[in-house]
């Protein structure tokens, strides 16, 4: 089967590549720049895959993208996944995030070849703050931050044009993915590159962090690609969205001390109030419950597991100097 995954270059597109290859599947995959020569895919995995440059900003190149690959299955996973950096260029995001898929979206309707589904990699930033119990997909989209806004208008856009052009959109509303490849923008990675720069005597052993309290539900991201995959499996509904969760929260804390214990080090940990995110809600856990029932997947990989291979995959590669970040311009 002919696949295209936008963002293959991307964190969680390196690892979906693979899951997809390993399925026996056919891969086209996008990336803004040069193909992955660092990440988590094997030198097997990237001469396994049809690499090609792609801007989901230009709808001709996304059509001839579309064309090209004539897959009967898209991944769209190209686009700003960092809140930090899409807060800093919220034109820009809007533009990738909202009017990229839009693109996708339109070209699918166009292509002479039949296009079973698109799934769209969403976000749980898109249902905003934390409503004191578990978020379902009938939760009502009311994001608080920049990037939970285009997360939010992408989901919108890919469910109501797909709806409006016969295309079956389905999105997967991500919570937190961790695991090896991530970027050190983000938590988890941040405290494998702070922690190991300790350990070889490069920096005083004191970390300064924010609020480690906050609660998440991580889960790691080789049982979110598992997760997109079974969603692009189904025949039901379309335009449906699935939380994609473990349906636990899991307090930063226990990353931080996760990754500690992997290190070996017992730093001096200091608040600093400026680390700490203004209005950012004390727990955030999805319901994994539509989609159990759909495909019967639940998270399986344990975090501990996941954050001690996190910081043995910073230790051995560089990471934090040379990981591929999810497609952006």
């Amino acid at each position: 089967m002919r696949v295209l995954v936008t963002g293959g270059d991307g964190f969680i597109g390196q690892h979906l590549v693979e899951h997809l290859l390993d399925r026996g599947y056919e891969v086209t995959a996008t990336m803004l720049g040069e193909a992955p020569s660092g990440g988590t895919l094997s030198p097997a995995g990237r001469a396994a895959a049809a690499w090609t440059r792609l801007d989901v900003r230009d709808a001709d190149a996304v059509a001839s993208a579309v064309n090209a690959a004539r897959p009967r299955r898209i991944f769209h996973l190209a686009g700003f996944s960092s809140g930090a950096e899409a807060g800093k260029r919220s034109r820009d995001a809007l533009a990738v995030n909202g009017a990229g898929t839009l693109n996708l979206v339109e070209a699918v309707a166009r292509a002479p070849a039949a296009v079973h589904t698109v799934v769209v990699a969403g976000s749980a930033d898109s249902y905003g703050g934390g409503g004191g119990g578990p978020m379902q997909e009938r939760t009502p989209l009311r994001p608080t931050s920049v990037y939970g806004a285009t997360k939010a208008a992408q989901d919108v856009v890919a469910r109501g044009v797909g709806t409006a052009l016969g295309v079956r959109v389905v999105v997967a509303r991500l919570f937190p993915l961790v695991g090896p490849g991530q970027r050190p923008v983000f938590v988890l990675p941040s405290f494998c590159r702070r922690a190991l720069a300790i350990r070889r005597g490069m920096a005083e052993p004191r970390l300064a962090v924010g609020n480690l309290d906050v609660e998440r539900d991580f889960t790691d991201v080789r049982d979110g690609v598992r997760a997109l995959a079974d969603i692009a499996d189904l025949d039901g509904t379309p335009h449906m969205a699935y939380n994609v969760c473990s349906g636990i929260a899991t307090k930063i804390r226990r990353l931080l001390e996760w990754v500690l214990e992997r290190a070996e080090i017992e730093p001096e940990i200091v608040r600093d109030p400026a680390l700490v995110r203004s209005g950012e809600p004390a727990a955030v856990v999805g319901d994994p419950a539509r989609l159990r029932a759909a495909t019967g997947w639940r998270a399986e990989r344990d975090l501990r597991a996941c954050a001690h291979a996190t910081l043995d995959w910073v230790a051995s590669s560089g990471a934090a100097r040379r990981s591929s970040g999810d497609t952006a311009p």
